[in-house]
């Protein structure tokens, strides 16, 4: 149970911390004068392009805090205060990127990468997720259910931006907007759990 619970806030931090709804508007102001096929073929460059730097980070991450002298249980609690930050910034509605100049423009494929998939979606907080997880896996069977848990973050990506037009008619920007509060207050918490685990591990103190 234990384990499940695990990879079930992986999943959801990885997915709040990629956050699908708040790439939409960017994604619409780009493509709005693109047709269907360049619409969804930006929307899977864009998917694929955001879950190869989480696997990159997720398997690559520990092994750097290895080559620097950081402890996992130090990693954990400045990530776990970054994440936090990132909540509060979701809550209160500020640090939202911007990116104006793209609107009514044509784009390529290349949109998709840049900005869409890095820095917006798969921007620190996302990559500093990825790289959290990784530090608190300790064998390959977890580190493959891990890559899994990444790979269905990657398909939800791409099922929201393809969904996009009409997700916007129905949600309006007031439903974006409470969906993005309601998710900050939930990475919130796991953020404190994570600080919590991190100054158990560095200073022996057990976590409650």
């Amino acid at each position: 149970m234990d384990d499940i619970t695990f990879y079930a806030k992986a999943f959801i931090t990885l997915l709040v911390l990629v956050n699908p709804l708040e790439g939409i508007p960017v994604f619409l102001a780009g493509t709005q004068q693109s047709d269907a096929a360049l619409r969804s073929a930006i929307a899977r460059r864009a998917s694929i392009a955001v879950t190869i730097i989480l696997l990159t980070a997720l398997f690559l991450g520990n092994a750097l805090l290895k080559l620097f002298s950081i402890s996992a249980g130090a990693f954990q609690i400045g990530g776990g205060i970054i994440l936090f930050l990132i909540a509060v910034q979701m809550v209160l509605g500020t640090g939202k990127p911007s990116f104006g100049g793209m609107s009514g423009g044509t784009v390529d494929l290349q949109f998709a990468v840049v900005p869409l998939a890095i820095p917006l979606l798969a921007g620190p907080g996302a990559i500093n997720g990825a790289v959290l997880y990784g530090t608190q896996t300790h064998s390959w069977e977890a580190m493959v259910i891990l890559a899994g848990v990444t790979l269905i973050v990657g398909m939800a990506t791409y099922i929201s931006l393809c969904a996009a037009l009409p997700l916007v008619k129905y949600l309006k920007e007031t439903g974006i907007n409470i969906a993005t509060r309601v998710t900050g207050l939930i990475i919130a918490a796991i953020a404190v759990e994570m600080i919590a685990h991190g100054v158990s591990a560095v200073f022996g103190i057990k976590a409650i």
